[in-house]
């Protein structure tokens, strides 16, 4: 026996990085297909069922265009281009406070859904304090209905246009159309759920650059109900840059309208007063003196009512910058536009918020220009303010000096007769408040007319329409980024197994982490089809011989030679053909084999040892007993256990029983004394032995083999695994002449290790010239379906290009 080892030593390691092509991805993802397809297919029906359950979704839009404000003062106009804050009204456009109040004028938190078909009717009022605001309307007659909670029970019946009002709860429905047993279903969202909902889905922003051009749109299922909030929102919007203009004219309007009220009393009650002193006493004029002293004191009066207002306007004033300076928002003035020094202050202040602005474009908050800019603000304001608390001194001083004119003119008054002075003071109360009275009217009416002269800087350029096509779904892109995402997955998840998978895929693979050399690689064996007689077919047909021109026989005629041309100088009587693990395809390989090489003529012997897993005598179509364990154990003679497999120069021994010490048996001294009785009448013994990772018993017969095969399925052994069966072979120092890769599922051609070495010219050879040179007669390769000759002619094209 030959114990010399053609193993290297070391430890083998991890394939060498190797260039990397375009073949070797597309191999991983045809060797994973059904991964990749899964995935593809499932993101693909998914996005298909989304897209086409989606319910429409349209898009309402309006046109603003927002206009440079020109009403602070005529010097800021001819002096200053003011930088409209686009980006600020966008911020306004979608304030909370303008949500509110489209929330409330079109009712968005109430919630109506699971309405009878041709049932109508419109809602005028609904609140509810309950915790849960759910309830079902279900009409009991044409005019009227019951109202149910959530819980099923009925709380109260109401009538058409009545409201109806009960504990938490008050509902007014009018236009009720519909028939006995109709219902809704009527719930009321929380407040500021609803406001956050539709601040959400409010878009606004400016077309191009600087156009001061603002697109605000809204999205909803319904179309009309879009078209709706974007114009609410629209005229929100307008209302609310209208009351930040008007706030201190309205507050004044208000103040005045005060006064007046007040006043309106107090003379209808001093005209009553007047007239009756006339009839009491007969006394209907006063003389020319004291007509002149009343004259003076009702202008007195106005003057104090003046100043009054005066003063009270620059409160707000006051107050209005106090808040800005609050804010950090930029103050114009309202008040005493005329004064020069104001009208100045209000310019710079104009010129420094330009500046800002244009500092702010390339500098943030914190530049030492932006703080300049902003300092120098809050001293332009405070120079206001300053002139403010001047005028209120000044007023002051004014008041007292018309308080005190009026005290010498009722000292004056005094001096009267008794008579004519009671006259002349009902007169002056009279005369003092009608002329006040008249006085405040015209101040309002100023007052009136400047805050409704205010107008918005904002125009409407296109108010929102109802959309007729919806924007989502968006059925082309949806489909075609389901199939780039499903794609996308798929490949994910087949290279993310492939990295999970540490098995041996290729003969080159094989090659360096084993160290042994490549003897042959076996194509994968077709199942046989049943035959015309109904026999079942044969799942482990013997290839060579049923198909002896077939492309798989051709690789077992290349591992004959091979395996001649292996240490051609050593004897290699008895050949171990073994694997790492069971059901890697070594008992096909090695009946095939001894199939071939009896075919040269040679006479061969083929041992089944595999006495736990034994398969060689179904191949062969013969009985397991007799067999090797029966000669071991002396039960019957070799010729009585040999079979005749009907193969010239190819005798087989089954495995037998199963003894209950398949190792020990096969390492026994009757086993040696067999092969070695077999060796001098058998040109060649093929042994078919266990894995060696499964059991002991092929390192057992490798020591008295001549020669150790190994069979490795393409995909099936990790490295470690692989690895390990070197290093067992190398420790018992057996001579391994080489390895045989199998592709016993067919996977074989995608994990690639056919091409540049068998397969890629194999197949020609076997289809093309092979059946010429056999036979005289012209044969074909089985008839194929015109989509798989595509695919192969595909493959074959990419297999050549590599």
């Amino acid at each position: 026996m030959n114990t010399n080892t053609n193993l290297p030593s070391g430890n083998p390691l991890r394939p060498q990085e190797e260039e990397i092509n375009l073949f070797d991805y597309v191999a991983v993802i045809m060797r994973r297909w059904k991964i990749f397809v899964a995935a593809f297919v499932v993101v693909f029906i998914l996005a298909a069922f989304y897209t086409f359950t989606m319910k429409p979704v349209y898009e309402a839009s309006a046109t603003l265009h927002i206009k440079e404000d020109r009403s602070k003062n005529l010097l800021t106009d001819l002096l200053y281009t003011h930088a409209i804050p686009i980006n600020a009204e966008i911020e306004i456009f979608k304030s909370r406070t303008s949500s509110e109040k489209v929330v409330q004028r079109l009712h968005l938190n109430r919630n109506i859904s699971n309405v009878s078909r041709n049932f109508t009717f419109n809602i005028l009022d609904f609140t509810s304090t309950d915790e849960e605001p759910v309830y079902k309307i279900r009409l009991t007659s044409p005019e009227a209905y019951e109202v149910r909670n959530d819980n099923g029970k009925v709380i109260g019946e109401g009538k058409n246009g009545v409201l109806f009002k009960t504990s938490g709860v008050s509902l007014l429905i009018k236009d009720i159309k519909g028939e006995k047993g109709d219902s809704f279903e009527l719930t009321l969202l929380p407040f500021n759920n609803a406001v956050e909902g539709l601040q959400k889905g409010i878009k606004a922003v400016e077309l191009g650059r600087q156009t001061s051009i603002i697109r605000a749109s809204y999205e909803h299922t319904d179309p009309a109900l879009a078209r709706d909030i974007v114009n609410a929102l629209v005229q929100a919007y307008l209302d609310q840059t209208v009351t930040f203009k008007t706030e201190e004219a309205s507050r004044a309007v208000s103040f005045i309208e005060e006064q007046i009220n007040l006043l309106r009393g107090e003379l209808n009650t001093s005209e009553q007063e007047l007239q009756s002193y006339k009839s009491e006493t007969g006394i209907v004029q006063l003389d020319s003196e004291a007509q002149a002293l009343i004259e003076k004191i009702s202008e007195m009066e106005k003057n104090r009512a003046d100043i009054m207002l005066q003063r009270q306007q620059i409160e707000f004033a006051r107050d209005a910058l106090r808040q800005a300076k609050q804010k950090g928002e930029i103050y114009s003035p309202g008040i005493m536009k005329n004064d020069p020094l104001v009208a100045g202050l209000a310019a710079k202040l104009s010129e420094l918020e330009v500046q800002k602005k244009a500092l702010l474009t390339d500098y943030t908050e914190a530049h030492q220009a932006v703080k300049s800019a902003r300092n120098q603000i809050d001293e332009i304001q405070n120079k206001i303010l300053a002139v403010y608390d001047s005028s209120r001194f000044n007023l002051a001083k004014q008041e007292e000096s018309v308080r005190n004119q009026l005290k010498i003119y009722e000292s004056q008054m005094r001096k009267l007769p008794d008579v004519e002075r009671d006259l002349a003071r009902l007169t002056r109360l009279s005369k003092v408040n009608a002329d006040i009275y008249t006085f405040l009217l015209q101040k309002h009416e100023e007052a009136r007319i400047a805050r409704a002269s205010t107008i918005s800087n904002i125009d409407i350029v296109d108010p929102a329409i109802i959309p007729h096509r919806p924007v989502k779904p968006k059925k082309a892109q949806n489909l075609l980024l389901g199939l780039i995402f499903g794609m996308a997955l798929g490949i994910g998840l087949v290279f993310f197994e492939e990295y999970l998978d540490d098995t041996i895929k290729d003969a080159e693979e094989a090659k360096r982490a084993m160290g042994l050399t490549l003897l042959a690689t076996i194509p994968h064996i077709p199942s046989r089809q049943p035959e015309l007689n109904g026999s079942a077919p044969d799942k482990d047909t013997l290839v060579t011989k049923t198909e002896p021109k077939s492309m798989a026989a051709e690789a077992f005629r290349s591992l004959r030679t091979n395996l001649h041309f292996t240490a051609i100088n050593k004897e290699k009587k008895i050949m171990l053909f073994t694997s790492t693990f069971p059901r890697e395809g070594k008992s096909t390989i090695t009946a095939n084999e001894a199939v071939v090489i009896s075919q040269t003529g040679a006479k061969v012997l083929i041992v089944d040892c595999d006495l736990r897993r034994s398969s060689l005598h179904e191949k062969f179509r013969h009985s397991k007993t007799p067999g090797l364990t029966e000669i071991l154990t002396g039960d019957v003679t070799f010729e009585k256990a040999k079979h005749n497999t009907g193969i010239p120069n190819l005798d087989l021994i089954s495995a037998g029983t199963t003894p209950p010490n398949p190792s020990e048996l096969l390492g026994s001294e009757a086993m040696r004394q067999f092969l070695m009785t077999q060796r001098d009448q058998y040109d060649y013994i093929l042994i078919d032995a266990p894995p060696v990772l499964a059991v002991t018993d092929a390192p057992v017969l490798a020591t008295i083999s001549d020669v150790v095969i190994l069979i490795m399925e393409a995909g099936r052994v990790p490295i470690k695994a692989a690895q390990h069966v070197r290093e067992t072979l190398a420790a018992l120092q057996i001579s391994v002449g080489g390895l045989v890769m199998n592709d016993k599922t067919g996977k074989g051609e995608t994990y690639g290790y056919y091409g540049g070495n068998y397969y890629r010219y194999g197949k020609g050879y076997g289809y093309g010239y092979g059946y010429g040179y056999y036979s005289d007669e012209e044969q074909k390769p089985p008839a194929k379906k015109p989509w798989e000759k595509t695919l192969k002619k595909t493959w074959q094209r990419i297999i050549q290009r590599k």
